[in-house]
């Protein structure tokens, strides 16, 4: 019960903390959209507690609720190859992916953290599928700019 106290107080947390920098800078967030995560993805024996304990439904609940009380729009995003494509070039490539913390592309050589690769591959992604409705209505002229988290 502790651990699961635990777990919901962080979510509320992280969810008002992204909705509130959303919020402060007039951005959209860009989630990726891990329904059905747990089966489509396979772990070590020594990381499957750690990696299936978490609720990232939680959190994404929490982040949609308070998001949409804020009046900031949240776009899901397909999560598939965020990490191994370039952010630059895009292209893709299991290889990619230096290390766990590092991206490196074999195709064009850019280099940078393998989170930040990803964020930005989020931010692109949502970009292309975030609707254009309502944009003037609402008195912005041109779509929010987006606030991009891997893994939510």
């Amino acid at each position: 019960m502790k651990e699961s106290a635990f777990r919901k107080d962080t979510n509320h947390v992280i969810s008002k903390r992204l909705v509130d920098k959303a919020k402060g800078t007039g951005k959209a967030i860009a989630l990726e959209d891990l329904e059905g995560i747990a089966s489509r993805t396979t772990a070590r024996r020594a990381d499957r507690s750690r990696l299936k304990g978490w609720s990232f439904h939680q959190l994404r609940q929490f982040v949609t609720y308070k998001a949409a009380f804020a009046g900031i729009p949240v776009i899901p995003v397909d999560p598939r190859d965020t990490s191994r494509a370039s952010s630059e070039c895009g292209h893709c490539e299991k290889r990619n992916g230096k290390s766990r913390d590092e991206f490196e592309c074999r195709h064009c050589g850019f280099r940078c953290g393998a989170d930040g690769n990803a964020a930005r591959n989020i931010r692109d992604r949502a970009f292309v599928g975030m609707p254009n409705v309502g944009a003037v209505d609402a008195g912005l002229g041109t779509r929010p700019r987006l606030l991009a988290s891997p893994a939510l």
